[in-house]
Order: structure tokens, then C-alpha cells, then sequence
């Protein structure tokens, strides 16, 4: 594990597979999605689980235990910034509910499209054209107890 920031990019199907491994389990808050159409530009901030820090799900160097010794992961800030978007569309999601938070389980890429699959049936939709994804990891990470667990 690195404290250097994570920083990808991708311009294709199989960069996007990269990238939804990389984001899987994110927290997506509506309030911090913004598409600027007359730049063809998506940005959003999500709040990325560490699954580079995570082996047999335990970390892979232990961050100190909290106080009743239950053992920490890490999250921290993760920005995407998407250029060539000419369409964005949500369904089973409301974009103006500030108090939003998306469970990200997955991203795929269809061309034209970027789909952006969350818990709960939401979905969200990018029509591209030209485009390029950027992410970049900022900011200081913080610990959590939270181990993110799929159902089989």
C-alpha cells in the first residue's frame, strides 16, 4: 500500500474495467455530481474504499485498531472527470437530492455508453462521444470498520 494518490485514465472498455475495479464499493453522494454540457464535462467526487489496501479481507498493513480493537480500513476523496459527455440520465436516482448517497457497485462501458450501476436499482448514464476519463485520488484518507461484503 502507497500513500501516493491514485491517479488513472481511460479511453476505452478495457481502461473502464480498471476503473470499476478500482471504484467498486464508492459512495457516490448526488450533491457531489455536476455535468457542465455547453464543456461536455461530467465531474463527480466519491469517497473510494482502499480495496489496493485489502488482502483476505484484512489489511494489508493493519492502521491502528480504534478503541475496542476492531480493526480499520481506509477510504479517501476520489475525483472523475469525464470530457466528451453529451447526455447525462439517471434512473431510480433523484440528482437534486443533496442528502443522496449512491452505493457504486460497478461501471461498464457499451459505446456510446458509460453506465454507472449502484445499489438499490439505480442507474446512471453517459452518452459519449471522443471522450476520456480521468481519476484522481486527493485529500487525506480516513479510517473505517466498514469491510464492503457482496452477496452471492
Amino acid at each position: 500500500m502507497t500513500d501516493e494518490p491514485l491517479k488513472l485514465m481511460a479511453q476505452d472498455a478495457a481502461d473502464i474495467q480498471v476503473i470499476a475495479a478500482v471504484l467498486q464499493d464508492a459512495i457516490a453522494p448526488t450533491c457531489d455530481m455536476t455535468y457542465h454540457a455547453t464543456d461536455k464535462n461530467f465531474v463527480m467526487v466519491v469517497q473510494r474504499f482502499k480495496w489496493d489496501g485489502v488482502q483476505d479481507g484484512a489489511p494489508v498493513i493493519p492502521l491502528p485498531a480504534n478503541e475496542d480493537d476492531t480493526v480499520c480500513f481506509e477510504r479517501i476523496n476520489c475525483a472523475l472527470d469525464i470530457e466528451g459527455v453529451e447526455a447525462v440520465q439517471f434512473t431510480g436516482i433523484n440528482p437534486n437530492d443533496p442528502a443522496a448517497m449512491l452505493d457504486l457497485l460497478t461501471i461498464s462501458y457499451e459505446a456510446p455508453y458509460l453506465h454507472f450501476i449502484f445499489a438499490g436499482e439505480g442507474r446512471m448514464r453517459l452518452k459519449l462521444d471522443n471522450w476520456r476519463l480521468k481519476l484522481c485520488d486527493f485529500g487525506e484518507s480516513w479510517p473505517t470498520t466498514h469491510l464492503p461484503c457482496h452477496a452471492t
